[in-house]
């Protein structure tokens, strides 16, 4: 379409519009709108523009107020304490370093980089979204300084036009050095630290000061997104961030290429712990560190923008009584047991076993002197805390829970020249025992057997379901829990056992909030529905209730807790770990004890003796004020028996165990042993008839002519004979077991996995 064509189209449209005003009233309105947008902008809109005046004595204003699962406030998320420092103190590549990455052109403009936001903004309209910023320094500092007048989340034009006139109302009252004197001393850190100074203590426990070239620049890395990019929890991401940083220094005549190297490949040493804050003395402390984690990586120094309402799962009685009760069983049995490299340390998780919800969380013996959160990071052999998952995959193939297996010296060749022969924790073998009393006494050989017998890969397959995450050795002693777990993953799995069949994933919030009670986040709970068959989780939690009522894991009701429960106990090689993990039905909670550094602790250092009162006594203090739940009930499948102890087979009825009394046993519907009446042997038979005979002998009052006249039974069928021969070389066998036990078999002290 040619000019002349376009110009004519004009006209036509412009005879059909009615313009209400003069040109002189035209004029004038759009003088008044110039001269009311001019205000607009220099009174920052109706709200007027905040008072940059008061950036050098800024403070954040109202930290989030914690709450426990009942609406309870138990803490807050305060902030560490700021430390001003002036940045002549400062090495040169310090401020050099930010300067570099984020705002290279900082000493050429006025506040707005113009040649960077057109650059980015050409950038961005060819990614199909935002994928570069052009915020200055100055720009950044307005907003962290500002939150409430110029909120981050908030992704609009306004707010964008609010930000540069309020960084230039900066770069009007503060000098360059001023300014990024301040946005030093301001900018948001990631893990709740302002500053530079702060910071620098935060991620490698010195003075700015004193920071290297490779520090500064891993420092410079955080503001783009301080928990992406935190050296502590993601050293990977902050490396290669950190490379950036030395690469854009270099470019820019900063730094030359050998102090890039140099710095690029020093090793940063950055605590495993942070320093000590003012949390410390809160309830929950480790609680409030993961919560705090998880909302630095949902919302980053917004998070400290308002007082916001953070609800979380805690339990202030079970969070109170974990925290005791573990204090006071370190305390007594740190001189009952070996002393090791540094204080015996110990964790605690408590969960509601259908949502997953942290009740109670403790990762350490005093949070001020380790921040280190044991709970949710120290992965621990386990021990004798996974054969559960050996057990459940037995019942679910078939294996009941009367089977009789082998208790006796075993050999197992790994490799060439590598022989492993796994020892029970008492050192002694028992020749035979049933599935039931194996994992109730935690016996090592047969729990190996039954592995061997199930298949290993079938056996990592059901702790994978139930969630298991850590790596599970390939090899005859994963059986025995050789992998290595963290408290909060340990837990977390056996829910699958508590609800029956579903897997519940740790929960810490339940919602935040804002001040107006907006809500603006809600994680949602977490489960994976048929993690394990019911059926099977009932026959197993069956066997575990028998672990604390008469097996391994008593010290719970001699630690005064009677209620519903079933666990498990584990005690590593050597004695390293001790472990309690158990559960009733709607809560799971673990205990383990033991030194940061692997160290024995000793005879004393079982999970039955110094883990599982621990538990009991928590389990009673919380039941104490919080309604017990019913008790486990069967799911269809599941089918109780009468059994003969020395066989493990069903009795029949009428029918007595040929020594010792019937038991109670379920089983999979599918997968009853065979019937048996052991009492009614052919060896009992005889004898029952000869008396019989000679009974009747007196009672005719004489006796028979001929040795043919006797009443001897007929024989009995071949089949039928063999099966009690068979039964009568068992009968046998069991009478043999305390003799050779006397002999002194066994008496060296097992070194595996056991109590």
């Amino acid at each position: 379409m040619n000019r002349e064509k376009l110009m004519e189209l004009l006209y036509k449209a412009s005879d059909r519009v009615r313009w209400p005003l003069g040109p002189w009233q035209t004029v004038g309105l759009g003088v008044g709108t110039l001269v009311f947008a001019f205000l607009l902008w220099f009174n920052c809109g109706v709200r007027g523009c905040p008072d940059v005046a008061r950036l050098s004595a800024y403070q954040p204003d109202g930290a989030p107020v914690l709450l426990d699962r009942s609406k309870k406030q138990f803490g807050n998320l305060a902030p560490f304490e700021r430390r001003i420092v002036s940045i002549d103190s400062l090495p040169d590549y310090v401020p050099n370093a930010f300067v570099a990455v984020e705002d290279r052109r900082f000493y050429k403009h006025n506040g707005v980089d113009w040649r960077r936001s057109v650059g980015a903004a050409i950038v961005n309209v060819k990614a199909g979204g935002i994928s570069q910023g052009s915020s200055t320094i100055s720009m950044q500092l307005a907003r962290n300084v500002f939150p409430k007048e110029l909120p981050g989340q908030e992704r609009t034009f306004r707010r964008k036009l609010l930000e540069v006139r309020v960084a230039k109302a900066i770069e009007h009252k503060y000098t360059k050095p001023e300014i990024l004197e301040l946005y030093l001393n301001h900018i948001y850190f990631g893990g709740g630290a302002y500053g530079i100074e702060t910071a620098s203590r935060h991620y490698f426990a010195k003075n700015a000061k004193d920071l290297k070239l490779s520090e500064a620049s891993a420092l410079a890395a955080l503001p783009k997104a301080p928990a992406h990019y935190d050296p502590r929890r993601h050293p990977e991401r902050n490396q290669q961030r950190r490379s950036t940083v030395l690469a854009l220094m270099q470019e820019q005549g900063i730094i030359t290429p050998r102090e890039a190297e140099l710095a690029r490949d020093a090793k940063l040493r950055v605590p495993q712990e942070p320093p000590s804050s003012r949390a410390d003395a809160q309830l929950g402390a480790y609680f409030i560190d993961v919560v705090r984690n998880m909302l630095d990586d949902k919302f980053g120094d917004e998070l400290y923008s308002s007082r916001l309402r953070i609800l979380t799962t805690l339990d202030i009685t079970a969070q109170r009584a974990a925290e005791e009760e573990l204090d006071k069983q370190l305390r007594s049995v740190s001189t009952r047991v070996r002393a090791g490299d540094g204080a015996l340390q110990g964790a605690v998780v408590v969960m509601e076993a259908k949502t997953g919800d942290v009740l109670a969380l403790v990762g350490g013996r005093d949070h001020k002197k380790s921040r280190y959160n044991r709970a949710i990071l120290a992965q621990r052999q386990i021990g004798s805390a996974f054969k559960p998952f050996v057990y459940a995959t037995a019942i679910a193939e078939g294996v009941p829970a009367s089977e009789i297996i082998s208790d006796e010296p075993l050999y197992m060749k790994i490799s060439e020249g590598n022989v492993w022969s796994p020892k029970n924790y008492d050192g002694t073998f028992e020749g035979a025992v049933s599935v039931r009393d194996a994992l109730v006494r935690s016996r090592n050989i047969p729990t190996v057997n039954l592995a061997k017998q199930v298949g290993y890969p079938d056996v990592e397959e059901t702790a994978r379901r139930a969630g298991v995450k850590s790596d599970i050795p390939d090899q005859p002693s994963m059986a025995l829990g050789v992998a290595s777990l963290t408290p909060i993953e340990l837990a977390s799995a056996y829910t699958s056992f508590a609800t029956l069949g579903t897997q519940s994933k740790p929960r810490f919030l339940l919602r935040v909030e804002d001040e107006t009670g907006r809500v603006l986040w809600e994680p949602p709970m977490q489960t994976q529905q048929n993690s394990m068959d019911p059926k099977v989780a009932f026959i197993v939690t069956d066997m575990l209730r028998d672990v604390i009522n008469r097996g391994t894991g008593t010290g719970v009701r001699a630690a005064g807790f009677f209620g519903a429960a079933a666990g498990k106990t584990g005690t590593t090689n050597d004695a390293t770990d001790a472990w309690f993990v158990g559960y009733t039905p709607d809560l799971v909670a673990d205990i383990w004890i033991g030194y940061d550094s692997p160290s024995p602790l000793g005879s004393a250092g079982t999970g039955g003796g110094i883990a599982a009162p621990v538990w009991g006594r928590i389990m009673r203090r919380i039941y104490a004020k919080r309604e017990a739940p019913p008790v486990w009930q069967a799911p269809s499948g599941v089918v109780q028996r009468t059994i003969d102890p020395g066989t493990g087979l069903v009795l029949e009825e009428g029918c007595s165990p040929e020594y010792g009394e019937p038991r109670q046993e379920v089983f999979l519907v599918d997968h009853i042993p065979e019937s048996a009446c052991p009492s009614q042997s052919w060896f009992d038979g005889f004898f029952d008839n000869v008396g019989e005979t000679i009974g009747d002998l007196f009672q005719r009052g004489g006796r028979p002519d001929t040795l043919d006249s006797v009443a001897v039974p007929p024989p009995e069928p071949e089949d039928k004979a063999r099966r009690r021969a068979e039964e009568m070389e068992k009968f046998l066998e069991k009478r043999r077991q305390p003799l050779e036990k006397k002999k002194g078999k066994g008496n060296d002290r097992g070194r595996g996995n056991g109590l």
